[in-house]
């Protein structure tokens, strides 16, 4: 039961989903820059009547705005139109297995606050309760017109989280609610607002094709080193979950290691919790790794003798990513500082070079990703614009 629950929007506020060509037009003017409306017929193959009529309604309903007149060489100036970031927000919520992330974003994806919350594991009923609080305090710093145009809600969260309780360190049992927990239907009866939710992994994957990649390449294999690792799917540009929603769990991937008759998985080797944990047990603290900082002598070699186990077994991922899938090119990014996150593509790369056979497959090309740290968080924010504004793509 929720307990004095934080009714922030009316739920007769919920938004409706726009029409078809008008999310057509949203979704070119993202991908593409300010257009026009000549551009957007030509893009979209509808009538100049057609074109007008729906760039008319999006102006009027303040999800595009015009921009200065252009002059060309022949006929009337070209007004390009482009999203109005004031135009919708939304609310999204990354739960993570030290932290929690609670931020509001605007129409171009920008945050515009941000709230977090950190614990040494993640116990259900505080966890849902900051998110209940968090969120209340997020939209007590709207103003009027921004709490009328929130659009929804969106939860980026691990798989399973009550299987990992001694991974780590809860004591037993303490994790077991979140087997029957939904979260989702929580925040949707406390606000009254449409919730969506999705692993943080392929959260942090959406945020990559929707501000990092997709301009550059439409379809990647996606790896995330959190505390733990994950990853995602991008093909085409659109993000793919496969029939059970853990498309891209590379977590879960066996190392060939095996240990008692059990092959150990991925995330046993390539997650951050081990260079944390580390790093407390040398009595340092493990955000060293996350500051935009140099190291000292103690965290770099902890750091090195992590990549040692980390970067084959990335590599390994990043191989199978390859065979079964072709794609573009492999992603990685992380919770770690940009440098650092720089420094592990680079060992994956070497790692790659020196311990696979790849014959068979086409050159596998690996670049860091664009986000880091705020990817999880910035995904959960885009998903409730992607149920109100999003184009289903073939």
């Amino acid at each position: 039961m929720l307990k004095d629950a934080p009714i922030a929007i009316s739920p007769k506020q919920r938004s409706v989903a726009r029409p078809q060509n008008e999310r057509l037009f949203l979704d070119l003017i993202r991908d593409n820059g300010p257009m026009s409306k000549a551009e957007l017929t030509r893009a979209s193959e509808l009538s100049a009547q057609s074109a007008t009529v729906i760039v008319n309604r999006l102006v009027k309903d303040g999800l595009l705005q015009p921009g200065k007149a252009v002059k060309g060489k022949v006929g009337q100036p070209s007004v390009p139109f482009s999203l109005d970031p004031t135009g919708a927000v939304s609310i999204g919520i990354k739960v993570g297995r030290r932290s929690l992330e609670v931020v509001s974003m605007s129409f171009d994806y920008s945050i515009l606050e941000r709230i977090v919350r950190r614990y040494s594991f993640p116990n259900l009923d505080a966890i849902r309760q900051d998110m209940l609080a968090c969120t209340a305090g997020l939209f007590d710093k709207m103003t009027a017109a921004q709490k009328e145009r929130v659009v929804g809600i969106g939860i980026a969260l691990p798989d399973e989280l009550s299987a990992w309780e001694s991974t780590v360190g809860a004591p037993k049992g303490a994790m077991a609610d979140w087997a029957s927990s939904d979260l989702s239907k929580d925040m949707e009866a406390a606000f009254g607002l449409p919730t969506t939710d999705l692993n943080d992994a392929s959260a942090a994957c959406l945020a990559e094709i929707a501000v990092g990649a997709r301009q550059r390449n439409k379809s990647f294999v996606y790896f995330y080193v959190g505390t733990f690792i994950g990853g995602g799917i991008s093909l085409g540009g659109q993000l793919y979950t496969g029939q059970n929603n853990l498309a891209g769990a590379i977590a879960s991937l066996p190392t060939g290691a095996v240990s008692s008759g059990v092959a150990s998985q991925l995330l046993e080797g390539a997650s951050l919790h081990y260079l944390e944990a580390a790093a407390e047990a040398a009595g340092l603290s493990p955000n060293g790794f996350y500051e935009n900082r140099p190291l000292n002598i103690t965290e770099r070699g902890l750091f090195e003798d992590w990549l040692k186990i980390a970067a084959p077994q990335i590599a390994f991922a990043a191989v199978a990513g390859r065979a079964f899938l072709d794609p573009e090119m492999i992603v990685i990014d992380s919770s770690l500082s940009p440098e650092l996150t720089q420094e592990m593509v680079e060992a994956v790369k070497d790692a790659m070079g020196r311990n696979y056979d790849k014959r068979g497959l086409a050159k596998i090309n690996i670049e860091a990703g664009e986000i880091g740290i705020a990817a999880r968080a910035i995904g959960s924010g885009i998903l409730p614009f992607l149920s109100q504004f999003g184009l289903e793509k073939e």
